[in-house]
Parts: structure tokens; C-alpha cells; sequence
């Protein structure tokens, strides 16, 4: 189960982030008390296990979850090279002792198709969310890939968070980060954009951002996409007064 940060503990010596991606990951700030309060949790989806039967040139996987819900297969597939999406993607998969071949500087599907060089020819699999864009799939396909995309998982509502985060709401923090549309689809349910109203909202990714827009909450996103950066800019923002 997602680990939830109480209410019991807060320090208001000084000003407070919730964050709702769904991992906690190892993030520090001198400037914010942080809030871990995963909006999704994932569950594994059955596939078709002849799939791993093929030999492919490229594995690509998109994010933690991906590897994390495909590691019990890692041994079953053949494949030459692995790509990833992503530096914390990509320390997962080198915790597990395997070798990524492919990471793009940029952190995202965009990122990825700008640098990633694919042979017509080449045989791809790629699981991912049942959610996920299908913009790097069909851009393989257009590079004349052949591909094999499973969908390995889908995210799902944290119903364990939805009153610890009514109860940060009410407390006025400085800022609410999100990282993901599923994240904000699952906010949107749980509570009107007017929540929002009076706190900066940090959105990791234009498509992170353009589904709040969707809602009409405006966010501000860092230069890279990581959680790590986005702390960095709020911290800089406050010392700015903003």
C-alpha cells in the first residue's frame, strides 16, 4: 500500500507542498515541509504471455511502473537492447542489474522520439500503461518498427488518500504538485477546481499541464521533468516572494 503522510506530524514553522505523484521518492527541501499523497496506485493487467515468445531488438520501457510491473518477465523475453524513458526509469532498471542501452535528455515521449535512432525493420516491444499516449507507438510504426505493445497496467484511484488530502487542503499549503492526467483526473473527482483556487499548482509535463487546463487551473512546470527539479523551482519561487 502507498505509504500517506499524516496530518498528525505537520511543522508549520514552515510553509508546506503536497505531493501526489504515486511514488515517494527521496526528496529533501530547506525551504517546504513535504506531503507524499499518491492520487493513483497501478494494478497489473493479464496479456497474452506468447507475446514474450518473439525475439525483439528493443525493450522500451516509459516509467517505474513499467518496470516494476514487467520485472517478473524480464527473464522470459529475448531482446537485444533496452531503452528507457527517464533517469529514475532507468535506476530502476539498473537496481535489477540490467543495462540500459537508450535514455533520452528529455524525460519525455517527445524527448525520446527526438533522439532515439530506430532501424526500419526493428521489432519493438512496449509495455506500458492501458492509458498511455499512443504518440511514441504510432511514431515507431511511422519509423517503419515493428511493434508489439502490451497493456501491461492501468492506474487506479488511491481511495486511502482522498480525506489526508481534504485535511492538507484546509490547512492552505503553499502548492499542490501533480504528475500525471490520471492524477488529475482522480483530484478532479474527488474535489472542484476551486480547491485549488490561492495555492501554486506544479505540474510535471505539458500533458500533466494541459489536463488541468482542461479543469481551468492554470500551473507552472519545470525545465525537466523530475520531482527533483520541480521542488527546486517552488523553492526558488518562494525565495522570490512569489
Amino acid at each position: 500500500m502507498q505509504r500517506i503522510s499524516s496530518t498528525a506530524s505537520m511543522n508549520r514553522s514552515r510553509p508546506f507542498l503536497i505531493m501526489t505523484q504515486s511514488r515517494e521518492q527521496e526528496c529533501r527541501s530547506d525551504r517546504f515541509v513535504l506531503h507524499h499523497v499518491p492520487l493513483i496506485t497501478t494494478e497489473r493487467l493479464s496479456f497474452d504471455a506468447s507475446l514474450l515468445e518473439d525475439e525483439y531488438d528493443w525493450l522500451v520501457l516509459t516509467s517505474r511502473n513499467a518496470v516494476e510491473h514487467f520485472l517478473p518477465y524480464m527473464d522470459s523475453v529475448k531482446f537485444d537492447r533496452l531503452a528507457s524513458i527517464g533517469r529514475k526509469t532507468s535506476e530502476s532498471l539498473e537496481a535489477h542489474g540490467f543495462t540500459v542501452d537508450f535514455e533520452p535528455p528529455d524525460y519525455s515521449q517527445e524527448g525520446f522520439m527526438a533522439h532515439f535512432t530506430a532501424q526500419p525493420g526493428d521489432r519493438v516491444l512496449y509495455p506500458v500503461s492501458e492509458r498511455a499516449r499512443p504518440l511514441l507507438y504510432e511514431h515507431l510504426g511511422r519509423q517503419g518498427c515493428t511493434v508489439t505493445r502490451i497493456a501491461l497496467y492501468r492506474p487506479t484511484d488511491n481511495g486511502a488518500s482522498r480525506k489526508v488530502l481534504q485535511e492538507l487542503l484546509m490547512e492552505k499549503p503553499y502548492g499542490i504538485t501533480f504528475s500525471s492526467p490520471s492524477g488529475v483526473r482522480t483530484f478532479m473527482k474527488w474535489f472542484a477546481p476551486g480547491m485549488l483556487k490561492g495555492m501554486t499548482v506544479a505540474a510535471i509535463g505539458h500533458v500533466t499541464a494541459e489536463a488541468l487546463e482542461e479543469y481551468g487551473v492554470s500551473s507552472i512546470q519545470p525545465a525537466k521533468e523530475t520531482v527533483e527539479d520541480m521542488i527546486l523551482m517552488l523553492e526558488e519561487r518562494i525565495d522570490r516572494g512569489v
